[in-house]
């Protein structure tokens, strides 16, 4: 059983299913009832232009359809939206669905929503909105079977949500459930903020590192650096939090004799001796430690396994970047009150799943400790708000261009809160 965007999928047997619709059912409303099938091809077009955010309709957001497939029969449809207005979160909210009627109380919608909020979750949508007619009790049980519960009700609805975090779960199950719905692997390629971090992380990487020097990155995800390093010929050791990251790490490195790699966490590196690497790598692990106590307890165990004069790089996220990039859209409001306390002071708790740090407040962790402050910088700029623009455009040569431009200005104080990625980068002393 799959999802397929519509797009994609078979239109004549798309079609078919759409017309098993109703005009209105439920709140489901069928947008292409009555088309014929000319019409519904220039529908699908239309789609398409949607899913990407261009030439929406006033009072639209993105959204990507999704076909239901189950061997060849096209059993339903689940409609995603990217984000929410007004009206939408006092509506219908992210997801839409319908069941063909002959498919219908075998357990497809069920499956179908669960597999739609993986999707929602890999576009870092983790509180899902729902409604559903209060006449329709066997949506509710859908939705509530895929963990949703009434957040409020009017005469005719009940507003539902579904919280990818459970209440009361251990930060491990948290950052465990994140990375096994979301595809990590590939983050640093396939979007041009990605590739500009990578290529700033790597240049500061080989300016204390080199072939032969003794290299640990902890938090080593699916293993980007770690291999890239490990393939130049330095000494890796990998430590990576998450056991689906950890498998992806061990399959591409399967062939390298010198990169190490277990399963621990950033808090206590317990199996790893004092006093052993020549760069430390924490790449990952800041953007998950909520409570000081653990941000302090990681930056302890990354400076005790660092050799003295050894170079030591911490990642971590700037909250006003994690705003200008997420909450633009109808959502200010929600962004504000989970990352700000009233009196405006940043946030930190495990349920934010990334948390995001002022840069003078990240800096204060490290007073006291025995290292001496070379930089801080930023990796990615500002580009991620940029590139949900539908007209955002960077060619090879240009992405070239800004890379070595960057690298001139990344380190400037003024621009720090801009950027969403940045190095604390330091020496042990």
């Amino acid at each position: 059983m799959e999802l397929v965007r519509v797009q994609d999928s078979d239109y004549k047997k798309t079609y078919e299913l759409y017309m098993t619709f109703p005009e209105n059912e439920n709140g489901y409303i069928n947008s292409v009832y009555g088309y014929n099938y000319e019409q519904f091809l220039e529908w699908i077009e239309k789609k398409r232009n949607w899913s990407m955010g261009r030439e929406l309709p006033e009072g639209f957001v993105p959204d990507t359809t999704f076909v239901l497939v189950d061997t060849d029969k096209y059993v339903g449809v689940f409609n995603l939206r990217h984000c929410l207005n007004d009206a939408l979160r006092e509506g219908a909210g992210h997801i839409g669905y319908c069941i063909s009627p002959k498919y219908r109380g075998k357990g497809y919608a069920t499956k179908g929503l669960a597999m739609t909020l993986k999707k929602a979750r890999e576009i870092s949508i983790h509180e899902a909105y729902l409604s559903v007619n209060k006449d329709n009790p066997a949506s509710l049980k859908v939705q509530l079977k895929n963990g949703a519960y009434i957040h409020h009700e009017d005469e005719t609805h009940y507003y539902t949500r579904i919280n990818a975090i459970k209440e009361g779960s251990s930060r491990k199950e948290i950052v465990s459930g994140y990375y096994n719905s979301y595809v990590e692997d590939g983050r640093l390629e396939r979007t041009v903020h990605g590739r500009l971090e990578y290529a700033t992380t790597m240049n500061y990487i080989h300016r204390y590192a080199g072939k032969g020097s003794k290299v640990l990155e902890v938090g080593a995800g699916t293993g980007r650096y770690s291999i890239a390093l490990a393939k130049e010929g330095m000494d890796v050791t990998a430590v990576e939090f998450v056991q689906s990251n950890l498998d992806k790490l061990r399959l591409g490195s399967k062939d390298l004799s010198n990169l190490a790699s277990y399963l621990g966490d950033a808090t206590d590196l317990k199996d790893l001796e004092d006093d052993t690497y020549d760069l430390t790598l924490v790449l990952g692990p800041m953007y998950h430690l909520y409570d000081k106590e653990d941000a302090l307890k990681a930056i302890d165990e990354a400076i005790r396994v660092t050799k003295k004069g050894g170079i030591i790089m911490f990642a971590f996220i700037s909250v006003y970047a994690i705003m200008y990039s997420n909450y633009f859209y109808g959502n200010w409001s929600e962004g504000q009150a989970e990352n700000f306390t009233d009196d405006h002071k940043v946030r930190h708790f495990k349920e934010q799943l990334f948390t995001g740090y002022d840069v003078a407040e990240f800096e204060d962790l490290f007073e006291k400790k025995e290292i001496e402050h070379i930089t801080t910088t930023g990796v990615d700029g500002l580009i991620e708000p940029l590139e949900h623009r539908v007209d955002f455009s960077v060619s090879d040569k240009d992405f070239e261009a800004i890379s070595k431009w960057y690298l001139s200005v990344c380190e400037k104080r003024e621009l720090l809160g801009n950027t969403n990625h940045l190095l604390y980068i330091c020496k042990k002393a």
